[in-house]
């Protein structure tokens, strides 16, 4: 586990999509080795099916989206979510705006 003492659950680190921009072309789900996506044979349109699976700070699948319909947090949110978390987990009292 990359970050001991945080349950991935808590960690902010996953895909979203945005059916409206979406290609269709599946290249998100064809290449996430997690399982991320699956297909939805009603609209034809992949979507994110297992969110935790996606591992923190992997952004490939947004990279590969050519409708540019994939987005993740910015790295400087995942960050500052991480030292809260952190702190939390060593049992200490995070700093006011997370920081």
């Amino acid at each position: 586990m990359p970050y001991p003492g945080i349950p991935r659950e808590k960690l902010p680190w996953f895909p979203t999509m945005n059916p409206e921009v979406c290609l269709r072309d599946l290249d998100c789900l064809n290449f996430c080795p997690y399982g991320v996506f699956a297909y939805d044979a009603e609209t034809g349109r992949p979507f994110v099916a297992h969110p935790y699976s996606c591992v923190p700070g992997c952004d490939m699948c947004a990279q590969l989206c050519r409708g540019g319909g994939i987005t993740l947090p910015s790295r400087a949110e995942f960050r500052a979510i991480l030292r809260r978390l952190r702190a939390e987990a060593r049992g200490e009292r995070p700093l006011i705006g997370g920081t």
